[in-house]
């Protein structure tokens, strides 16, 4: 009997150790599932569904002009996002966070987003369609910038997330607002789901990263390496606007 149960938990162990290591080589290399692509040699975007030559050939290029603007350098010769329209590809590669709209397996350099209508520039989540300035190139700037943030040896786990988040959605957001119009949008209030879906993800974030890089005139080097938290950097954000 006591065979019996080792031989089980054995095999059973065996079998979560080759899942693990399957999963780990679908992110590495997923493009079997993606029939569909358009590239342009330093960004690809492959697909389940086909790609629309105007609207996948825009988004390459306003991923492109976000990345370029940024100022992290994106200095990867090749960057790769796959689209997952079809919900069991959705489930298999957003398996650890299922309501993302994208998702990036940063040790991995791979990019993963919900859904997308290329013709119109916006992606979609399970029917869901965000609105501006939540753009399919905003989520495409933002997802890569985490994969940028590695390439500069960057670690989530050793940066504040207003940072983390807040720089990616700084990338991200196309029509980038002042510091003072960005400040006077937000206002005082802790949560305003209208102003979320105006402002895009993480808009306080994106503020503080403003006020830092706009205001005070910190690098980029400064800005991650800053240890501050989060109430600690509006604290100061607030004691220099008084």
């Amino acid at each position: 009997m006591l065979r019996t149960i080792k031989r089980i938990l054995l095999w059973s162990f065996a079998a979560c150790v080759i899942a693990a290591l399957f999963f780990v080589g679908l992110i590495i290399w997923p493009d079997p599932l993606f029939a569909f692509s358009v590239d342009d040699g330093k960004v690809v975007i492959k697909s389940d569904r086909p790609i629309p030559d105007a609207g996948g050939k825009r988004l390459l290029h306003d991923c492109e002009m976000l990345l370029a603007r940024s100022p992290l350098k994106a200095e990867g010769q090749r960057y790769r996002i796959y689209v997952t329209n079809d919900d069991w590809r959705h489930r298999l590669f957003f398996l650890a966070d299922e309501n993302a709209h994208g998702l990036t397996y940063q040790g991995f350099g791979t990019v993963f987003l919900s859904g997308a209508d290329f013709d119109a520039g916006r992606l979609i989540h399970d029917g869901y369609v965000p609105p501006p300035p939540r753009t399919l190139a905003y989520y495409c700037g933002h997802e890569l910038t985490h994969v940028v943030e590695v390439e500069h040896g960057l670690n989530h786990n050793h940066v504040p997330t207003w940072v983390w988040e807040g720089f990616a959605d700084y990338v991200g957001i196309e029509n980038r607002q002042s510091f003072e119009d960005l400040r006077d949008a937000l206002g005082e209030r802790l949560v305003d789901i209208p102003m979320r879906v105006r402002y895009g993800s993480y808009p306080r974030y994106r503020l503080l990263v403003t006020y830092f890089l706009e205001k005070k005139g910190w690098t980029v080097d400064q800005l991650f390496a800053s240890r501050l938290t989060e109430d600690e950097a509006n604290a100061a954000m607030r004691a220099d606007a008084s």
